[in-house]
């Protein structure tokens, strides 16, 4: 069972300058996603359109089979792949294109640092024959149906047509659990990655994190959560 990983690093962040090689707890944060992945796939490519990420990785990780029998690709991302408007699943499916060989193909984001080894694996685990995919899930803090929008002239507006504010259906223990994509683990099989260049189509089951592993760093604020929990 050949699995292919993808992870993509792009340097242009806007909110957060260099964050993916801004060092959290003694090392850039890029690493903590490699370290984590290294031995768990047959191949790993890591890209970025940043000569400095690149540069960065080379350094510290060779281009060449390592003892735990995965195989390290570091790559320079096309142009077209790293501009604002750029999609990460666009280079998931450039690099499918490269790799036809493989019967899984995942995606780790960099962003996502406290997944650990042992999710990776477990996540693995949960894609049989039966489903078409698997993407690591979290818990939202606060209940998306209590949510509110502003209007055009500031005026507060109901999401959820329940209007559970003006109701009283306000407790949030009343309200159902919904999970949300946390960014750390996307996985599917080859072919129908292929066929639908997306990692939500078809029977994909959730895999389960808590919210302190969820943590998606955007933010000066995110990496500060992430250096809190690190400790």
């Amino acid at each position: 069972m050949k699995k292919l990983c993808i992870i993509p690093a792009r340097g242009g962040s806007k909110r957060l300058s260099g964050k993916n090689v801004k060092l959290l707890a003694g090392k850039p944060l890029i690493f903590h996603t490699v370290d984590e992945c290294l031995g768990l796939f047959d191949k790993i490519i890591i890209t970025s359109d940043s000569e400095n990420i690149l540069e960065t990785v080379k350094n510290e990780y060779s281009d060449y089979s390592h003892s735990n029998n995965t195989l390290l690709q570091i790559d320079k991302r096309p142009e077209q792949l790293a501009s604002d408007t750029s999609k990460v699943i666009d280079t998931v499916s450039h690099y499918a294109d490269q790799n036809d060989d493989f019967d899984q193909i995942w995606l780790c984001l960099p962003t996502c640092p406290l997944r650990t080894r042992d999710d990776i694996k477990k996540a693995q685990d949960l894609l049989t024959k039966e489903l078409d995919g698997v993407i690591s899930i979290t818990e939202y803090s606060f209940p998306p149906s209590l949510g509110l929008l502003k209007g055009s002239r500031g005026n507060i507006v109901p999401y959820d047509s329940s209007d559970p504010w003006r109701t009283g259906n306000s407790r949030s223990q009343d309200h159902p659990t919904v999970w949300r994509p946390n960014g750390a683990i996307y996985g599917m099989w080859f072919d129908h990655f292929k066929k639908n260049r997306n990692f939500y189509k078809g029977e994909i089951k959730g895999y389960e994190m808590s919210a302190e592993k969820s943590v998606d760093i955007d933010t000066e604020t995110d990496f500060k959560i992430a250096q809190a929990l690190c400790k």
